[in-house]
Parts: structure tokens; sequence; C-alpha cells
């Protein structure tokens, strides 16, 4: 898969029989390029001491008390917590706001109904009579008919009564 040159890219187009006499011959070639070149030795401890090694360049960001700091303190609440509660540091924070998002919006729906106005206070009231009404007639309805007739002979004797 590598980058073809030379007589790799020769050998592609080349019939088979001719491909394993070029193949041989250039397996041959390697070995003496190979032989030719002399091995690398490693530097002897006189030259190691001479030499200048590149050192890598400081970020000054990184480099920082404070920084290493606050990434070792991250990493290791990271950590603790991660394998008790089985979730990340962001993912309680996010589901913290979510709560006080929630529970603010408890507290709005509270003031706002001890803080109405009179004239909803009113409508409030009225609205809670007329269904205190309704549900009275729907009781009523369902009750047997003797209890309805017994209820409209005490209005009528009621009425002849304060008519007098």
């Amino acid at each position: 898969m590598g980058v073809t040159h030379g007589k790799k890219r020769e050998l592609q187009h080349c019939p088979r029989a001719h491909r394993n006499q070029s193949v041989s011959m250039m397996r041959m070639h390697q070995n003496e390029q190979h032989s030719e070149f002399p091995k690398l030795q490693s530097p002897s401890e006189e030259e190691k001491s001479t030499l200048i090694r590149p050192q890598k360049p400081v970020c000054p960001l990184t480099a920082s008390r404070s920084h290493q700091e606050l990434h070792k303190e991250l990493w290791m609440s990271h950590r603790r917590r991660v394998a008790k509660e089985g979730k990340t540091e962001l993912q309680r924070a996010l589901e913290q706001r979510k709560w006080e998002q929630r529970m603010a919006a408890r507290r709005d729906q509270e003031e706002a109904k001890w803080n109405m106005s009179p004239l909803n206070q009113e409508l409030l009231k009225r609205q809670w009579r007329l269904e205190n009404l309704e549900r009275e007639e729907k009781s009523k309805q369902e009750a047997p008919e003797f209890i309805q007739v017994k209820e409209r002979l005490r209005r009528t004797t009621g009425l002849n009564v304060t008519g007098k």
C-alpha cells in the first residue's frame, strides 16, 4: 500500500514469469544495498556529553502552579464522583440548575396566587361559588325522587310562613 516507484511500478505491468525473475533480482539488489551501508553506531559517552539535546518548549499556561493545582483538583474530584455516583460534574451541575429553575417557577406561581389584584380574587370567589352550586344541583338530580319532593315542600312551607 506504500508509495510505488522504480522497479515495483514496472512489475505491475509485466507478465507473471517475467515478474518472478525481476522479483528475485530486486531482492538481490536490496541485499547488496544493505551490505554497502555501514551500521549506525550509538554515540560514545564522550559524544553524548557534548551533544545538545533538544527540549520541548515550555507552555507558560500549563507550567503555572495554579493551573497544575486546578487540573489536579478537577481530575481527582472527577474520578471520585464518577466512581461514586456514575455521573460527571457537568451532569450534576445541569441537574442542579434544572432543579433550581423548577423551584423558582413554583415560588413565582405561589407568589402570583397570593399577590392577586382584588378583581382577580373576586372572580375566583365567584367561580368557586358557581362550581359549588353546580355540584349541589348534580347531587340533587342524582338523589331519589321522594327526597326532591320533600325539599320542594319545605321550600313552599317556608315561603308561606314568611309571607304571612
